[in-house]
């Protein structure tokens, strides 16, 4: 007698298909959505990133061919060329740029712009620093803090706070008509 109720019932939960597709549906929309929610994010990254080494590009042109931009003035000159070519995507206000000349190529720091110990930016990241002077080799890197919708580990953040460092570099060697600074 059990073996038979249980067939019927069996039997039954079978043939009754009402709710099974909101049941799938329920299913499915999770996992979707977060693989949507993903893969914005990351196109996100991906065009400020591409903005960033654009807007770089641009006022690094600007910063080799123009002299009347010596000293600290380079740096804001620099700056602004930068946040007037990202600024659809990028607040300004978050953007570090800095500048460091050195004598020799061997001699470029290559240290992130985020202090691992700390999980938060280097202390001498975001100024000028070095002399401007014919010869040098000048590097300019632009990075700002990206917060993301993805602390599940992914993609790691640099920051403390899970941020996502975002970073652009150039590297020129001043020469010719290049500024150099007053007093070097």
């Amino acid at each position: 007698m059990e073996i038979r109720v249980g067939r019927i019932l069996a039997g039954r939960m079978v043939r009754d298909r009402d709710g099974a597709a909101a049941v799938e549906f329920a299913l499915v929309i999770v996992p979707l959505f977060v693989v949507l929610l993903f893969v914005l994010e990351n196109a996100l990254v991906h065009w400020i990133t591409a903005s960033l080494d654009n807007g770089l590009d641009s006022a690094m042109r600007q910063f080799y061919v123009r002299a009347d931009h010596a000293g600290a003035s380079q740096l804001e000159g620099v700056r602004a060329e930068l946040c007037r070519q990202v600024a659809p995507f990028v607040k300004c206000d978050a953007l570090k740029v800095d500048v460091a000349a050195y004598d020799s190529f061997a001699n470029v720091d290559r240290a992130s712009p985020v202090d691992a110990a700390t999980g938060d930016w280097r202390s001498d990241f975001g100024r000028q620093h070095g002399c401007l002077s014919k010869g040098s080799v000048v590097v300019v890197q632009a990075a700002l803090s990206q917060h993301t919708f993805q602390p599940f580990g992914i993609a790691q953040g640099q920051f403390r706070n899970g941020s996502r460092l975002i970073n652009a570099a150039a590297v020129i060697q001043l020469e010719g008509n290049s500024p150099v600074a007053a007093g070097c």
